[in-house]
């Protein structure tokens, strides 16, 4: 803190003193005055020991520049002091100033004065450590440079970063050629930055940092530097207001939104409240530090298929401005919109390349590479195509390298990755939002806080398991320092420096410190966004309290972690001193070569059981069918089973990799002692190197055909689930009465009986008349050829007929309605208006095209060949006949609501019918079109449900050839065959996929002459 003094230096005394003598002389000396100068001092004492790390990742930033300020109450960047290292002890200031403000000011200009450079390291890593007084927005910005220093950006855009002016020399990372593709290095100018809010309450308080373990840290906070964290700070610095955590978590959210859709936000959940917790993952150099969790993964896939555009620059300048102006994707900006299409397309791709690099081989990361040129180079010339094609196996091996690397690493297992690729391939299907959708509401919110709740559940349980192995850690560890100490001497010197050697090998390859680190990190993110949570709704307070819960223990772990790790670097130490002291350097060295080839001997044992159990499991899911539902569910689940073997098959082999190469060091530290038999285990353990090499291999080779397995059970069950459906459409369509020969025969009747009852009257010769039909005895008629009315009764069954017509033109139209009977008691109505004028008159108007189907009841309509009236209607030609019919069924079960259209081309000699309404739950449409050609009738016959599964029956042909089709319905978002039909005398029979055969019988779909 700062003390303020007010006192009076030596020249200031000096002076004042002067002045006071030479005032006692006499007025004649003319002496004036001078008033004493007054200087003010501030003097104070600094610690910093507040920790902000993270990693600047665009692919890594290498050797950047890091700036470091604070946000005033504006929100203006403005310098603020910080070390690169924490404080041991308190550094001491003192000023001089002519006032106290002045003084307190070079006080604090002197703690920014002695801001050291900072620099990130190759993974972008870079660590700064603020006063223990700070608290608000620290704003850090990481910039590389196209010139004048040895900054470097990472590529990890799986189709390149563009082209070097110069090709730089082939290395390990460069191929040599001019093209800058996945993993290689290269000069550009790039700025990222982020926003982090440290809060005046300290919310560590475990003594150390979550990620170096440094004892002088007070409280350590995470702070990635990453594109959306860019974002974020360009929005906050925009704002021209102050920052805190409420601001952070409100960008955050309405970036992600913007960016990347509500979908994809929600995998996000861990980090929505501050995105700087998490994301900054190189995809071509995965260290682990970072589980590649859902979230994690989709904000990688963004950023690099972002690397992969022509200009990072103007793509974040072009999102920056659609984000502020309330929509990014589709915005009335013409330029924005295209990038955000443009992006579209690259993290498509990018997740297609994804999904082949975590399930596939090679060959399979070899051709979605291919295509995802060809889709973001839509102008590629051949010579460009070819160039990348010929490229692209050297690619898809760097990128297989990263995903075991990453795997091997701890950051994910085999199957947990490729499910992952697949989820967010699809959430980032659609990315970004438009309109209503780019506003969060509380349903967000809702599924929001079941999300952040299935992480902090599935956090709680993963550091369950960590301070089970933390306890076992210490108890082995405990056990070692029982071996040293007073206990130690000559006899068992040796024995202990072995000992210790393999609880370091074991520290080492159990990670605990940086697993308690993640979880630590993970709860800080889980925290914020909890408190985002609860800012909307108290409701949310039970998240925020299990998350601030897992903070606390995870605090706990971290402290026991780095307490763990300084007793064994005590332990090491004392080993270390031991030779020395013992004179046991053969001895130790031979003992602990011989104990870490015994660990290597039981890794490749459980290696090897491994093997075993993913052999066998694989053998069973190939050899299990798919061809039946019960099957298919079995096949899933054997295919499961062999994934998660081949998995652990090769975690097992990455382990025994591990205890090889710790082996190996001990083995040539032994032979470098000459020691007896050093280079028999070198050579023995070299063997077992290649082996496991091998073992690797097929550990790799058997995952991708388990996976492949896996896919294609699920295809099967989806489309086996999908088949029960359909089947049950097919049953449901085959009892309906109006598709079956009953409901058929009982529409067809009446259109017999009018144009029976018609052609008799005709024959009559008389205008208007009552009378009983002579050909249909049941039916009593009453008509007139002025008015154009007919009404048909059956006094025995109860059913009627009516029709009015009018002469339009060339059309004879006419409304009519009819009550029928079926078989088996079946009723067929077709409905009419309440009059016959109204009925009439809007099938006129339908018939003039002024109003469709949708707005009339049954309408008749024949089309002559020239003008009609009641005086020539005999002598003119019918050229077409249209019906459009409001039918009603009721057959006692299902039942039929909609409408019958009929049309008949006599010119051509064809027709259709249309069918479309509801029966009982399925709504659905019937399309029949045929032609009579000279040598025999054509038909097509399609039945459409209207439903999700959008059921589909096609069939066509003649009565000599048959008639064949198909039964299609949605599957995947895309229509798929799910049987062969075939028409049979009585009905119609399908086929399968699944071999199951089933006969409809009574089914008379396809007859014109009804």
């Amino acid at each position: 803190m700062v003390k303020r003094t007010i006192k009076f230096t030596p020249i200031a005394a000096s002076v004042a003193l002067t002045l006071g003598l030479t005032a006692c002389g006499s007025d004649n000396d003319r002496n004036i005055p001078v008033t004493p100068v007054e200087s003010f001092t501030a003097t104070g004492d600094a610690q910093f020991n507040i920790e902000v790390t993270g990693k600047a990742v665009k692919g890594s930033m290498k050797s950047a520049v890091v700036t470091v300020m604070t946000l005033d109450a504006s929100g203006q960047s403005v310098p603020v002091a910080f070390r690169s290292a924490a404080s041991a002890e308190a550094e001491s200031f003192s000023e001089e100033a002519l006032s106290q403000s002045a003084a307190d000011a070079a006080v604090e200009a002197s703690k920014i004065a002695a801001n050291p450079e900072v620099l990130t390291d190759e993974s972008g890593r870079y660590s700064i450590y603020l006063d223990d007084d700070f608290t608000g927005p620290v704003y850090i910005t990481v910039k590389t440079s196209a010139e004048g220093d040895d900054s470097f950006l990472r590529c990890d855009a799986y189709v390149g970063c563009g082209d070097y002016d110069v090709a730089p020399e082939e290395d390990d990372v460069n191929d040599g050629d001019t093209a800058i593709e996945f993993g290689e290095w290269y000069k550009t100018d790039l700025e990222l930055s982020v926003v982090k809010f440290v809060p005046a309450v300290e919310a560590d308080t475990s003594g150390v940092s979550g990620a170096a373990g440094d004892l002088n840290v007070e409280a350590s906070y995470k702070a990635n530097v990453t594109f959306l964290t860019s974002l974020v700070a360009a929005l906050l610095l925009d704002s021209g207001s102050s920052v805190d955590e409420d601001a952070i978590a409100k960008a955050s959210l309405d970036t992600v939104v913007q960016v990347m859709g509500q979908d994809a936000a929600l995998l996000l959940s861990a980090i929505i409240g501050d995105l700087s917790n998490g994301g900054a993952v190189d995809l071509s150099d995965v260290d682990g530090e970072e589980e590649l969790s859902d979230g994690i993964l989709a904000i990688a896939q963004l950023s690099s298929s972002i690397q992969g555009l022509p200009s990072i620059g103007d793509v974040m300048s072009s999102i920056k401005a659609g984000i502020k102006s309330g929509q990014f994707k589709g915005n009335t900006d013409a330029g924005i919109a295209a990038i955000a299409t443009m992006l579209q397309t690259a993290i498509t791709n990018t997740a297609n390349i994804f999904v082949a690099i975590a399930t596939g081989d090679e060959t399979a990361i070899e051709d979605a590479l291919k295509a995802a040129f060809t889709a973001n180079n839509p102008s590629a010339t051949q010579a460009q195509i070819d160039a990348f094609s010929a490229n692209s196996v050297g690619i898809a091996k760097k990128a297989k390298a990263a995903k075991d690397k990453a795997v091997k690493n701890g950051a994910a297992t085999d199957a947990g990755l490729a499910a992952a690729a697949v989820k967010i391939k699809k959430a980032l299907e659609v990315i970004g939002c438009t309109g209503a959708e780019c506003t969060v509401g509380d349903d967000f919110y809702t599924a929001l806080a079941a999300a952040l709740t299935v992480e902090v559940t599935a956090s709680q349980t993963a550091l369950t398991a960590l301070e089970m192995s933390i306890e076992t850690a210490q108890s082995s560890l405990a056990d070692v320092q029982a071996m040293g100490g007073d206990a130690l001497t000559a006899d068992n010197a040796a024995a202990f420096v072995s000992a210790v050697t393999l609880l370091k090998n074991e520290a080492a390859t159990a990670g605990l410190t940086a697993k308690a680190g993640s979880i630590f990190v993970k709860s800080q993110g889980y925290v914020t966004a909890a408190k985002a949570l609860v800012t909307q709704s108290s409701d949310y307070q039970q998240v925020l309290d299990s998350a601030t819960s897992l903070q606390t223990d995870a605090s706990v772990a971290v402290t026991d972690t780095a307490a763990y790790d300084a007793a064994l670097a005590a332990l090491v130490a004392e080993a270390e001193a031991a030779i020395t002291e013992f004179d046991v350097a053969l001895a130790a060295a031979k003992l602990v070569a011989e104990d870490t080839a015994d660990v290597a001997d039981e890794k490749k044992s459980v290696a090897d059981t491994a093997e075993a159990a993913s052999t066998s499991a694989l053998a069973n899911a190939e050899n299990a069918m798919v061809d039946t539902a019960a099957n298919a569910t079995e096949a899933l689940e054997l295919a499961m089973t062999a994934v998660t073997a081949a998995s652990d098959f090769a975690a097992a082999v990455d382990a025994l990799e591990i205890a090889i190469e710790q082996a190996l060091v001990a083995a040539n530290a032994y032979l470098e002692l000459e020691g007896e038999g050093a280079q028999a285990m070198i050579d023995a353990l070299t063997a077992m190197q290649t082996a496991a090499v091998a073992q690797g291999e097929l550990a790799s080779e058997q995952f991708v055909t388990a996976y492949n397995l896996q896919l294609a059970a699920e295809t099967a069950v989806a489309k086996l689930e999908v088949l029960t459906s359909v089947k049950a459409t097919s049953e449901s369509l085959s009892t309906m009465t109006v598709l079956t020969g009953t409901g058929a025969d009982a529409v067809a009747d009446a259109a017999d009986i009018l144009a029976d009852v018609i052609d008799e009257l005709a024959e009559m010769g008389n205008n208007s008349g009552t009378g009983t039909s002579t050909r249909n005895a049941d039916w009593d008629y009453t008509y007139s050829l002025d008015d154009l009315t007919l009404m048909l009764s059956n006094a025995t069954t109860g059913e009627m007929i009516n029709a009015a017509a009018s002469y339009e033109g060339d059309k004879l139209v006419v409304a009519w309605g009819a009550t029928l009977k079926g078989e088996n008691d079946v009723s067929v109505e077709l409905v009419t208006a309440a009059t016959q004028t109204q009925a009439l008159t809007d099938c006129v108007d339908f018939a003039a095209g002024t109003i469709d189907a949708t707005q009339i009841d049954s309408c008749l309509v024949f089309t002559f060949d020239g003008a009609v009236t009641a005086d020539n209607v005999d002598d003119a030609e019918i050229i077409m006949t249209e019906t459009a019919n409001h039918v009603e069924i009721m057959d006692g079960d299902s039942g039929f609501t909609g409408m019958l259209s009929i049309t008949a081309d006599d010119a051509t000699d064809s027709g259709s019918i249309t069918l479309e309404g509801v029966s009982g739950d399925v709504d659905f449409k019937v399309m029949t079109t045929y032609l009579d050609s000279d040598m025999e009738e054509a038909s097509a016959l399609t039945i459409t449900v209207n439903n999700a599964m959008g059921y589909t029956l096609s069939i066509t042909g003649n009565e000599s050839a048959g008639y064949t089709g198909d039964v299609m319905a949605m599957y995947n978002e895309m229509m798929m065959s799910f049987g062969t039909a075939a028409k049979t005398t009585n009905g119609l029979s399908i086929t399968y996929i699944d071999g199951d055969v089933v006969d409809y019988t009574d089914v008379d779909l396809i007859d014109s002459s009804k």
